[in-house]
């Protein structure tokens, strides 16, 4: 057995977070775009969740119909008005879409733009009907306001966030002209939106969403140092610093690395990536291995698509569809490496779990786990890799020398059973814990030193 090194599985005051961004999937949807792993068709949440991915985030427009006339189209003719005729990444567009990433059990970010259109560091438009409000104290007052009424929506309908961005790129302030740049205007907008939050639940996590540029260690200090200002101690309610990274315009990973190091010696706060579309293990594994487990995870920008930027998706469109690449395949090998442990099969995998529940229960009878067609079927939405690893066999006496190392374990095939089947995916055994990480069977082994060995049903070390 391979023994990992303790530090690279540890106790997490919460889960890594792995995290992406769909919001173009409710319209791609409707327009009947499909999605594959492989030749297997999913519902996306489910294919994202089947490797590995625990958080959605989702934008959010206060008007996503609207038109504002005096925003002239750009040079080649593009106008950001309207985002949506449809109303996608609206109110209740967005509420029906979080009711979904609820039901897969995965947790929820919601990005406020504070705007009808795109907000970003070149433009904060205005919402068109808020124009009227042109003093900051008007503007709080409604940021505030809008911020708790459509939270208290999202909890009425069971899908309430469980962090929120208060603002989108505001590198350069939102709401513009009012709250431009990171002044006191700005600080008092952002407070409001935060207060909002917290007349909601104030449990719900705040970030806050800069670039990977233009000093953001700054721009942190700036933006803290003005919030306890307006309010004593008001800073204090930033729970993550979110950072945009990619690659054709915030430099190479180790400038990522720098930036988010220098936070981290600042500031006692979460770090995340919000969004991201290229080096997708780099990026990871330079927030996870931030030091003071001040890494709280990544949020990949659209993955199933987005291609532009010279970026990197996870999907390649073929033929109207939307088929998963090797990139994809990066992600289970993350949850493995990382120690996430709170993936959950979503209602799909399930399904395929309780064929794996009747292999184990056959195999025990002969004191062996088959894990040869039932394996296969339980990772049908895995790469051609993870299922050929998954089609060969552990017995009983290959764990009991698994555990041998370091001590002495009674569990056997039958013991492990109970895990196999949709009720139970995990289950804990005198110090020999297994779990499903959303693509296969771990065990997970703690020896009396505290270190812990990981291997999968093939016997094979992870």
């Amino acid at each position: 057995m391979l023994c990992l090194a303790a530090g690279i599985i540890y106790a997490q005051n919460e889960p890594y977070v792995l995290g992406a961004d769909i919001s173009w999937m409710q319209q791609r949807e409707k327009e009947g775009v499909k999605y594959y792993r492989g030749n297997q068709q999913d519902d996306l949440l489910s294919l994202l969740k089947g490797v590995g991915f625990n958080y959605i985030r989702l934008r959010i427009f206060v008007d996503p119909k609207a038109k504002d006339p005096n925003v002239p189209n750009d040079a080649s003719g593009w106008n950001p008005y309207p985002y949506s005729a449809a109303g996608y990444c609206g109110l209740d567009s967005t509420i029906k879409v979080a009711k979904r990433v609820k039901a897969a059990g995965m947790k929820f970010l919601l990005d406020f733009h504070y705007s009808d259109t795109w907000a970003d560091p070149g433009k904060q438009y205005k919402p068109v009907s808020w124009q009227s409000l042109n003093t900051v104290a008007l503007l709080s007052d409604k940021v505030r306001s809008y911020t708790k009424e459509s939270l208290q929506k999202f909890k009425d309908a069971g899908a309430l966030p469980d962090m929120v961005q208060v603002g989108n790129e505001v590198v350069h302030g939102m709401i513009h002209p009012e709250g431009r740049n990171n002044g006191d205007a700005f600080a008092r907008l952002v407070l409001a939106g935060i207060k909002g939050v917290k007349d909601v639940d104030p449990n719900i996590k705040i970030m806050m969403h800069t670039i990977n540029s233009e000093n953001p260690l700054n721009w942190l200090n700036t933006l803290k140092s003005n919030l306890n200002k307006v309010e004593a101690n008001a800073a204090n309610q930033i729970d993550v610093i979110g950072l945009s990274y990619y690659p054709k315009w915030h430099g190479n990973v180790d400038s990522l690395k720098r930036v988010m190091t220098a936070i981290s010696k600042n500031h006692n706060i979460k770090i995340a990536v919000a969004e991201y579309a290229d080096f997708h293990r780099e990026v990871n594994d330079a927030v996870y291995n931030l030091p003071d487990n001040k890494g709280l995870g990544t949020f990949a920008w659209e993955p199933q698509e987005f291609s532009g930027d010279d970026s990197k998706p996870l999907f390649d469109y073929t033929n109207g569809a939307r088929r998963s690449n090797a990139r994809l395949e990066l992600y289970p090998k993350m949850v493995t490496d990382y120690g996430i442990t709170n993936i959950q099969p979503s209602s799909s995998s399930i399904r395929s779990s309780s064929s794996l529940a009747s292999s184990s229960s056959r195999a025990s009878s002969s004191s062996a786990i088959s894990s040869s067609s039932s394996l296969a079927s339980s990772s049908s939405r895995a790469s051609s890799s993870s299922r050929a690893s998954s089609s060969s066999a552990i017995s009983s006496s290959s764990l009991a020398s698994s555990s041998s190392v370091g001590e002495s374990s009674s569990s056997s095939a039958e013991d492990i059973t109970p895990v196999l089947n949709a009720n139970s995916i995990e289950k804990n055994i005198e110090g020999t814990r297994i779990y499903f990480d959303g693509s296969r069977v771990l065990i997970k082994k703690t020896l009396p030193n505290g270190k812990s060995r990981i291997f999968d049903l093939k016997g094979d070390e992870r």
